[in-house]
């Protein structure tokens, strides 16, 4: 599974979790009614909370994902254990709960280690990374990447290798290295090319356009801000595809077009409305109306306010 939050991804070997925009359409599968050889049951109870985290809905997803567990502990199956392990922690560090996520990752990196699962233990030890990375626990997370990239070698796979070159990108960032950040980023996106992984791709772009916000060369940001949106929408991203626009919204405002920055951010705002997330529709159009007021421009401050005041009834009654 993968999730990208500006250019952090997460990458579980072995846990397939579909969040693209077209594997939120099929319904959730009908409850199974006749006998199903064991490791089938589990995977098609992970399958359930695949299809409910496609649908936003986080709690059934949880119970789909603990229901696997349990039938999993009860059958021995272990490869199915640390699945719905990983599963569990995934949408922990998805609701916020670090520790939570880092408690049920680290229990599939034992499993893992005790079975000799190589790639679930890769898988393991970069979802435990990056719950590490979110705790605030950067040194520790560097070490789970590396320590994974090693057993890489045991086991050559591009994909895994992208996803952990560009999450101990973002450790040496953090760290204050700022040319080994570069280095693997560009390592990761040499991979994600070879591979045609676009929406990987775009991720690695993101956070070299980052890179290049914090040296303040805003064109070179631009650039590379612009790339990830032609990828993402390659990709039909239209999450990420809204995140760029607004990413792409800042850099212009620093660059001194506040008329792009506006264009940009009522674009983020229509993509977020679009695909009915609501607060982050607020978000950008709140955005839009601050750079409209920065223009001057009384009309578009007039329109956007009204839209906003539709979207936050308490906003309008004050």
């Amino acid at each position: 599974m993968r999730d990208r939050r500006d250019g952090f991804w997460i990458g579980v070997w072995g846990v397939v979790l579909c969040l693209s925009p077209g594997c939120a359409n099929p319904p959730p599968p009908a409850p199974v009614s006749v006998p199903r050889p064991p490791a089938t049951q589990v995977d098609s109870l992970r399958g359930q909370g695949d299809r409910w985290m496609a649908r936003g809905d986080f709690a059934r997803a949880g119970e789909a994902y603990e229901a696997a567990r349990q039938v999993a502990e009860s059958l021995e199956d272990v490869k199915g254990r640390i699945g719905a392990l990983n599963n569990l922690g995934w949408l922990a560090l998805h609701r916020g709960a670090t520790r939570e996520a880092m408690a049920l990752h680290g229990q599939a990196v034992t499993l893992a280690q005790q079975w000799g699962e190589t790639d679930l233990l890769i898988g393991g030890l970069t979802a435990l990374g990056a719950a590490e990375y979110q705790e605030g626990q950067r040194e520790d997370a560097g070490r789970r990447y590396q320590q994974a990239l090693e057993l890489l070698q045991q086991r050559p796979d591009v994909t895994a290798e992208a996803v952990l070159r560009n999450n101990l990108g973002l450790v040496r960032q953090a760290a204050g290295d700022v040319g080994q950040a570069e280095q693997l980023f560009r390592e990761a996106l040499a991979l994600n090319q070879s591979s045609g992984r676009l929406e990987a791709e775009a991720s690695n772009h993101v956070n070299l356009g980052i890179l290049a916000e914090e040296r303040h060369e805003y064109d070179a940001v631009e650039r590379e801000f612009e790339r990830a949106l032609e990828l993402d929408k390659a990709a039909e991203r239209r999450m990420d595809i809204a995140a760029d626009l607004l990413r792409l919204s800042r850099i212009a405002d620093r660059r001194g077009f506040p008329d792009r920055a506006l264009a940009y951010s009522e674009r983020a705002y229509r993509s977020y409305l679009a695909q009915g997330n609501r607060p982050q529709a607020v978000a950008a159009l709140a955005v839009a109306v601050g750079f409209a007021r920065k223009l001057g421009r009384v009309q578009e401050i007039a329109r956007l306010e009204k839209e906003l005041d539709d979207l936050t009834p308490s906003r309008s009654s004050r």
